[in-house]
């Protein structure tokens, strides 16, 4: 009897939904059957009531007012309908919480998969990414879900689950299994903020060749030469170089710049830089007229253009220059201007309040 109750648990542990499904429908017309056979006609009258009274009985909260009233049919009840029933239901039961709690534990530790499209992903972990995952968040669209792929050097345990971000963990972040789980291939933007410039450099390289054309790469290298290669052989990688040198020369030589720079890139000053591309907008504009339409209904300062095709913007262009549809401009507003109301704008009709 051991071996067999043994045996038994192993094979409900084991057993998976569809053979579960299998069981629960032979269950359902054996036990209709047998109440049929045995003359319960009211308990059989109707599909709802037939089930109703299955589900009554076997989650044994037994309401009593449906029972069989034939002997044969009390006996059926007794010996197989009920024994078999609260059996079936327990296993049911066990086997969603194990489902629901092993989710959860999956997505605890980094070990879940998701089917997720434009969405924003972030590679790597250091002491910034704290601060990476608020700015990024706030610079997300709403319900636009973040992820964060990891390598074992992170913490075991998901860090921000309660900000809601998707957690990913890999032994290495060379494990091609670690994007293929965060979906990175239908992502909208990738950020890449790894402590090691050869492992940026990598991780560059097979993203580049696995995302969707209308992913945006974003990597953070703190050897130029390192950025130079990237950009030369990844030219779809926009490379962020360290700054770090650079503003301390330029602190010393221009005092206050540093702490310009650093409020154009903090999300909790009140003037930061963005842009927008300019999609439905007809026509092209001058440089001068756009940046004054900005400047008196945005409060927003024109700072670079880059136009359709180019590499890089274009700072502090020329008025004469002509702005067209499919151009990005770079500003420097309280919020980002969106691109029906930046079309509005720049046609001369006032646009819906956001």
């Amino acid at each position: 009897m051991k071996r067999i109750s043994t045996a038994l648990i192993r094979g409900i542990a084991d057993m998976g939904w569809g053979l579960l499904g299998l069981l629960l429908i032979a269950y359902l017309m054996l036990a209709y059957a047998g109440l049929s056979v045995t003359g319960e006609q009211a308990l059989v009258a109707s599909p709802t009531g037939f089930l109703y009274y299955m589900i009554v009985t076997v989650s044994t909260v037994g309401y009593g007012d449906s029972s069989p009233v034939t002997p044969a049919g009390q006996l059926m009840v007794a010996l197989f309908i009920i024994p078999a029933g609260i059996g079936l239901f327990a296993t049911l039961l066990g086997k969603a919480s194990a489902s629901v709690i092993s989710q959860f534990t999956k997505r605890l530790y980094g070990e879940q998969s998701i089917m997720q499209q434009d969405h924003i992903v972030i590679v790597g972990f250091n002491a910034y990414t704290e601060s990476l995952v608020a700015q990024v968040r706030e610079e997300a669209r709403e319900g636009q879900l973040l992820a964060l792929c990891v390598d074992d050097a992170a913490p075991a345990k998901n860090p921000f689950l309660e900000q809601g971000v998707e957690y990913f963990r890999a032994a290495t972040l060379s494990d091609e299994s670690l994007y293929e789980r965060a979906s990175v291939k239908e992502a909208a933007l990738v950020v890449v903020d790894v402590e090691d410039d050869s492992e940026t450099n990598l991780v560059c390289m097979h993203l580049a060749a696995i995302v969707a054309e209308r992913c945006i790469i974003t990597a953070y290298v703190k050897n130029q030469m390192v950025g130079r290669l990237l950009e030369t052989h990844c030219p779809k990688v926009n490379v962020i170089p360290s700054l770090h040198q650079k503003m301390l020369v330029k602190a010393a030589i221009d005092p206050g710049s540093e702490e310009v720079l650093r409020q154009l890139v903090d999300v909790d000053q009140a003037q930061t830089q963005y842009s927008t591309r300019l999609d439905g907008v007809t026509g092209s504009l001058r440089v001068d007229r756009l940046a004054a339409r900005l400047r008196a209904r945005c409060r927003a300062a024109l700072i670079a253009i880059r136009q359709a095709g180019e590499l890089h913007p274009t700072l502090n262009p020329d008025d004469d220059v002509q702005v067209h549809p499919g151009d990005e401009v770079f500003y420097i507003a309280s919020r980002r201007i969106g691109v029906a109301e930046m079309a509005g704008h720049l046609a001369g009709e006032e646009p819906d309040a956001p």
